[in-house]
C-alpha cells in the first residue's frame, strides 16, 4: 500500500466533510427543523469519523491477517455510511440534490415507469431466492468450525440480501401509488 504526497493511502479516499451542507444552511436559509436534523448528521459524522480512523489505525497495526481482513469490511461499510450521513445532509441543507455543490441523495420520484417497477420486482424475487441459498449455504459452511469465517461471510451476505429487498421493496411502494 502506498501514499500520495497528502498521506492518503491509494486504497482510501479523504473522508467527505459537512461544510457544504453548513454553507447551504447559511445560502438557503434553511428552517429550524432541518438545522436540527444536520446538526445531528453532523454529530453523528464526527462520531463515525473518529471510529473510522479507529479502524484505520487497527487495520494498519493488526498482525492477524484474518482480523485485518474483517476490519477492511467494516471499514467499507464505515467509510459508506460517512458518505451516506454527509449526502443526506447536503440534501438537506440545500433543499435539492440538484442545487448542491456536493453529492447529496436524490429525490425520488413519486412513481415508477412500468419497466423499472417490472425488473424491480423481478430483482426482489431473485434476492429473497438467494436469501435461501445462503441460508442453506451458511448450515454447510458452518461445520468448518471456528478456524474459518465463510459462516460469517455467508452471515454478512444474507444481512446485504436483506438491505438489497428492502431498498427494492422501497421502490415498490413508489409502484403502488401509481
Amino acid at each position: 500500500m502506498t501514499s500520495d504526497m497528502n498521506g492518503t493511502r491509494d486504497n482510501e479516499q479523504t473522508p467527505p466533510t459537512f461544510e457544504n451542507a453548513l454553507r447551504g444552511l447559511r445560502m438557503t436559509g434553511a428552517s429550524t427543523g432541518i438545522r436540527r436534523l444536520v446538526g445531528i448528521l453532523e454529530e453523528h459524522g464526527a462520531e463515525e469519523g473518529a471510529m473510522l480512523a479507529t479502524y484505520e489505525e487497527l487495520a494498519e497495526n493488526v498482525s492477524d491477517e484474518g482480523a485485518r481482513y474483517l476490519i477492511s469490511l467494516i471499514l467499507a461499510d464505515e467509510r459508506r455510511h460517512h458518505q451516506l450521513l454527509v449526502e443526506m445532509a447536503n440534501a438537506m441543507a440545500w433543499g435539492m440534490a440538484s442545487v448542491s455543490p456536493d453529492r447529496a441523495t436524490p429525490s425520488v420520484s413519486p412513481a415508477l415507469d412500468r419497466e423499472l417497477a417490472e425488473m424491480t420486482k423481478k430483482l426482489r424475487r431473485a434476492e429473497q431466492a438467494d436469501y435461501r441459498k445462503l441460508r442453506r449455504l451458511r448450515r454447510q459452511v458452518g461445520g468448518f468450525g471456528e478456524s474459518t469465517m465463510w459462516a460469517l461471510l455467508v452471515e454478512l451476505m444474507m444481512l446485504d440480501t436483506k438491505k438489497h429487498a428492502t431498498m427494492l421493496r422501497f421502490l415498490e411502494r413508489r409502484d403502488r401509488k401509481r
